[in-house]
């Protein structure tokens, strides 16, 4: 069993909470808000027993062998860098950090100190995404020339760190990178040409970006991210002998296909806490000694960010 604390006790990490509850490896035993009263708080809802008003406290607790970073994005390379030095396994809130360069130093940190550090992306672990792939593989719609993926919403203020692109705020970095994480996952990293637009809000980051993926099979893939307007959040995969749509993709516990000429299937899974695979994965890296996650690896962490940062791609 992984004891986990959790460094940072805003929404986000109430739900991560949860879906450690389900899992079968992991137990949550620490829990660490620069407001103490708000720590306990936290606490006292999932019982967890270690409680702590500071970050450094939690990462000198010697009961605790991992830890999830749930702070704002901005805050994420100071904070991994905390745990990793003081011996701790890291599983890090997407976005991950603000750049490829910084990726690649916290995941050398991380060997050298024979640490597993993971990007969280729940998206990917989920049966439902993990199905879909398979019958990709499966080619159950034959071959996949066309996909798209969109996750947008509006923010119902602009007042907020999510709009300040120098708080890796903005559409693409927010939410964006669910949809993009999925086309990694299941096309691979290996990109031909990346081509982007943008709708930029006042404050200079993207309330809209739309970024347009070609591989080198000539398959196109779609990926948008928003946060200043709300378009349908799915991920549909578009083949030569039928469709696969994903509504709400990064929670969803189900698919449906739609073969050309047949009646449309839906497959659908039972679980309560989209978060609980993302979790069990990342404590089975840790019993099992890998050096990093398979799916979430380096390469994937520094792939999504290039694609985020960068205009074009070639």
């Amino acid at each position: 069993m992984i004891k986990i604390g959790i460094l940072g006790c805003g929404k986000i990490a109430h739900r991560f909470v949860k879906g450690a509850f389900e899992t079968s490896n992991t137990s949550v035993v620490a829990c660490a808000a620069r407001d103490i009263e708000r720590a306990h708080e936290f606490a006292n809802l999932y019982q967890i027993k270690s409680v702590y008003g500071d970050y450094e406290s939690l990462v000198k607790d010697p009961e605790v062998q991992a830890i999830y970073v749930a702070t704002p994005p901005f805050m994420h390379e100071e904070h991994i860098r905390l745990c990793l030095n003081h011996g701790k396994h890291v599983i890090s809130e997407k976005p991950f950090v603000s750049n490829s360069s910084v990726v690649r130093e916290l995941f050398n940190l991380a060997k050298s100190k024979s640490l597993v550090l993971m990007e969280a992306n729940k998206t990917v672990f989920t049966p439902t995404l993990i199905d879909i792939k398979r019958k990709l593989e499966e080619n159950v719609i034959g071959e996949v020339l066309y996909a798209e993926g969109s996750y947008t919403y509006r923010f119902p203020t602009n007042e907020h760190w999510v709009f300040d692109k120098d708080k890796m705020g903005g559409g693409m970095f927010d939410v964006g990178v669910y949809p993009l994480t999925v086309a990694l996952y299941l096309f691979g990293l290996e990109v031909k040409q990346m081509k982007k637009m943008k709708i930029v809000n006042s404050k200079g980051s993207d309330d809209l970006t739309h970024m347009l993926i070609q591989y080198s099979n000539q398959r196109l893939v779609s990926v948008k991210g928003g946060i200043g307007i709300e378009t349908d959040n799915h991920f549909t995969l578009y083949g030569t002998e039928g469709k696969i749509r994903c509504p709400r993709f990064s929670k969803s516990n189900y698919y449906i296909i739609e073969r050309y000429g047949s009646p449309e299937e839906v497959i659908k899974f039972e679980f309560n806490s989209e978060f609980a695979f993302e979790i069990e994965h990342f404590s089975k890296c840790i019993e099992e000694g890998l050096m990093e996650s398979p799916v979430m690896s380096e390469a994937m962490s520094i792939a999504i960010v290039d694609l985020i940062n960068k205009e074009s791609y070639e």
